[in-house]
């Protein structure tokens, strides 16, 4: 049921728990397991089973070894108390003891998967009174954001790579944590007379240190930042022009994210005041305060508003001073001289201050928690900044882990039909790879045909022939093998019937990956990927410099970028440490289409665009179109520079990576970056997720 849990009981069926209600549970204890924590644990069962207790031993996945005498100790256990409960966490693993799991009621509490339910969720974990612990104006609408912004991290998850480059485990730890700091700083300022915020300040520590210290990849880092930029300002609290998460005017199938609005509920607020002093109410506002204003919470203000005394009042406001929040938040926020009640001697509240301070911080969570519950179940990807599309990658990805499970579910014995197994299906295969693979590339004949004239990028071509003969004496080596296992001439080594069953799946084996270019094709689009490799390496070494290089049949493509720059620093004296490169997409699509070739430029092909489309006429970043995933940009050039000279006004970052896996956690994967045009903000194309592919799937 997770590798932690605070209170096991909390959020399960009293049935399963084994209780009548929730005022039977026992007081649990909880021991976090880990090295040396193995009698503490022995000793605690022991009492719990005796005197009748909870207890709950968390992070059991850190100590499997453990958990075998635990399972020896449970079935020692010959009388145990009628009261007594043990619980355990784990993370999934396979080692888990399987007579424990067959003994025990399993469990599995998932994370909300959408953004209502991540809303719902955070906003059910914080207590009543949250929106009391500040008396700054823009306190409840900035923790409503903040819950927004922390669901949007979650849900961004959702869409693999598009979303995120690593999957980060971001928890209500972090959601908490910045709740405190953004109080703090609110909380200062009031003590300070001035209602300013610290914007600076919030977004740095929210985005570096608190959220940000979870990210070890610098272009998620930018994600984090772009959302911080874009839902924390002074634009919050526009009155003219209203702040939304997202709007889609033009579609009315999906819902506006946005704060709820606050002057509508001042409104009401005011009319509810006078409706006591029996003044006649219009029914617009009748039924606007209905449809806002929970009826029982109303009810409950109206018939203890005269019982409210001193002592009550104290213990309902715990701050010092309290804000008379009778205008709109805006006028609030700017007005100079705030209206403030000093309690600290119990001095006596009005009924209309004390309704002011009531309605505008104990009815915050109510307020917000009503809004999220008339939220959509669904939302598009659009909400999150990514572009529609991102919903295809998802169920595409759900599919293949789907279709993955499947494949090792199959049996090893396969029939196509009665004339033709599976051995005679692998066997034709091989056949047809062996023929294939070319003859391996003489390195020493090819050095004395350049003799005198090599350069870096001549280098770059005999590292780049070295892992290609490694992989075609690879392939060579076990095809040639598997075939005469399957003969029955030797016999069938682990190695060797994986690589029967990768050939068999249509999967590229293992120990070819060593020896090749980072990939997620299937075998069949593979090889064709590895007989165009072998055409571009022998027009290398047969022509001399390239004219145009496809970069994602290299190797190792930096090595190739690396060497075009320094022959550039050489040519023009320029020191290499102070060398770099800038691209500029061309207007060529194609070989026949390059009329000029310039001396020192680098022209590339076969990149890809996922996240965004690109306008071949005007040469700059555009939306998606429907159901394009990825589109196959023009010709680049690689232009060497002086990094001083380097200038990258209105040109997007941009990060390409090897394929659409991205990279991992070690930065692996990432190529360099390219720089793209846009007439569009930055953040718009950050949070699509936008980037270059050297290799489609």
């Amino acid at each position: 049921i997770g590798a932690s849990l605070d209170r096991p009981s909390k959020s399960l069926p009293n049935d399963l728990v084994g209780v009548n209600s929730i005022e039977d549970q026992k007081p649990i204890r909880i021991l976090a397991m880990g090295q040396g924590q193995e009698k503490l644990a022995l000793h605690a069962l022991l009492q719990a089973q005796q005197q009748g207790q909870w207890l709950l031993l968390q992070n059991c996945h850190l100590l499997i070894p453990f958990l075998t005498s635990l399972e020896k100790e449970l079935e020692a256990v010959q009388k145990p108390h009628s009261e007594f409960r043990l619980w355990m966490t784990t993370e999934p693993i396979r080692d888990f003891p399987i007579g424990l799991l067959q003994k025990s009621y399993k469990v599995v509490v998932e994370a909300p998967s959408t953004l209502k339910l991540i809303l719902k969720s955070t906003f059910f974990n914080l207590t009543p009174n949250v929106f009391t612990e500040s008396d700054h104006p823009a306190f409840p609408p900035l923790i409503f954001i903040l819950a927004f912004f922390h669901s949007i991290l979650l849900e961004r998850r959702k869409y693999d790579k598009l979303g995120w480059n690593i999957n980060y485990d971001f928890n209500e730890s972090d959601f908490r944590v910045s709740f405190n700091i953004i109080k703090s700083y609110l909380n200062m300022s009031l003590e300070r007379g001035t209602f300013e915020i610290p914007w600076i300040t919030i977004r740095y520590l929210i985005s570096e240190v608190i959220y940000g210290g979870r990210i070890i990849d610098s272009y998620d880092r930018r994600i984090i930042k772009t959302y911080m930029l874009e839902y924390f300002g002074d634009f919050v609290f526009d009155e003219y022009q209203l702040f939304h998460f997202y709007m889609n005017p033009s579609n009315l199938t999906y819902h506006d994210y946005f704060i709820p609005e606050l002057r509508d509920f001042l409104s009401i607020k005011q009319q509810w005041l006078l409706q006591k002093a029996n003044i006649h109410i219009d029914p617009a506002i009748e039924k606007n305060f209905e449809k806002y204003l929970p009826e029982k919470i109303a009810e409950t203000l109206q018939r203890n508003m005269d019982k409210i005394d001193q002592v009550q009042i104290s213990s309902l406001f715990h701050t010092r001073k309290q804000a008379d929040s009778k205008y709109s938040l805006k006028r609030l926020f700017n007005t100079q001289k705030q209206q403030q009640i000093n309690d600290a001697k119990y001095q006596f509240l009005s009924k209309n201050v004390l309704f002011n301070q009531f309605f505008n911080f104990a009815l915050f969570r109510e307020l917000y928690s009503t809004y999220v519950k008339q939220l959509p179940l669904y939302n598009p990807p659009n909400v999150l900044g990514l572009n529609l599309n991102a919903e295809i990658n998802y169920y595409t990805k759900s599919a293949r882990e789907l279709w993955s499970l499947m494949l090792d579910l199959q049996p090893q014995t396969f029939e196509i039909d009665n004339n033709f197994n599976r051995e005679e299906f692998v066997k034709t295969l091989c056949d047809d790879i062996l023929q294939q693979i070319p003859s391996k590339k003489d390195l020493r004949i090819i050095k004395q045909k350049f003799n005198q004239r090599i350069t870096p990028t001549i280098n770059v071509l005999f590292q780049e022939l070295t892992y290609f003969n490694l992989l075609t004496s690879q392939m060579w080596r076990s095809i040639t093998e598997l075939k005469r296992a399957l003969k029955g001439e030797i016999g069938l080594s682990f190695e060797l019937d994986e690589i029967n069953r990768h050939i068999f799946n249509g999967l590229i084996p293992p120990l070819w990956r060593t020896y090749t270019p980072q990939t997620r094709k299937s075998l069949g689009n593979w090889m064709e990927h590895f007989r165009r490799r072998n055409q571009q390496y022998d027009k290398w070494y047969q022509d001399g410099e390239l004219k145009l290089v496809w970069l994602g049949g290299l190797h190792v493509p930096e090595s190739y970028l690396a060497a075009i720059t320094q022959i550039a620093a050489r040519k023009n004296q320029w020191p290499l440490d102070r060398s770099t490169f800038y691209t500029s997409v061309s207007k060529w699509q194609k070989y026949d289409d390059i009329d000029e070739v310039t001396q020192g430029i680098c022209l590339i092909d076969g990149l890809y665009l996922e996240g965004a489309g690109w306008d071949i006429d005007n040469r700059c970043l555009v939306q998606q179109k429907s159901k394009q995933l990825i589109q196959l940009m023009p010709i680049i050039k690689v232009v060497p520079v002086e990094s001083h000279r380097l200038n990258t006004a209105n040109y997007l970052p941009t990060p390409v990576y090897a394929t659409s896996d991205r990279c991992n956690s070690m930065g692996h994967g990432l190529i360099f970056e390219a720089g793209l045009y846009t007439r569009e903000h930055y953040s718009q194309w950050i949070l699509n997720g936008v980037c270059l592919l050297l290799n489609t799937d």
